[in-house]
């Protein structure tokens, strides 16, 4: 039952904001203007943000990481021998 409603409350409210449209064309578009103008801002000021913040941060390399040193048995003996249990 509760899908049914949540359903038709849907419809109404599709109905009720497709009514609004084509009564208020003008504020609709109004209004839609006006957050293109905020998106744009608001967004304008993050990357501005976040270019200064990759400026000021300068030209960072990450650490080079040394393979670690090989070791002085061969493979085979060495997995061969942690086979083994200790007696």
């Amino acid at each position: 039952m509760g899908k049914v409603i949540s359903i038709l409350i849907g419809l109404i409210l599709m109905a009720l904001g497709i009514w609004g449209v084509v009564e208020w064309t003008g504020e609709v578009v109004v209004f839609l203007k006006a957050a293109i103008v905020l998106m744009a801002i608001i967004v304008g000021l993050g990357i501005l943000v976040f270019g200064l913040s990759e400026l000021r941060a300068g030209a960072e390399e990450p650490p080079v990481m040394e393979p670690p040193p090989a070791s002085e048995k061969p493979a085979d003996q060495a997995s061969s021998e942690s086979d083994t249990p200790n007696q």
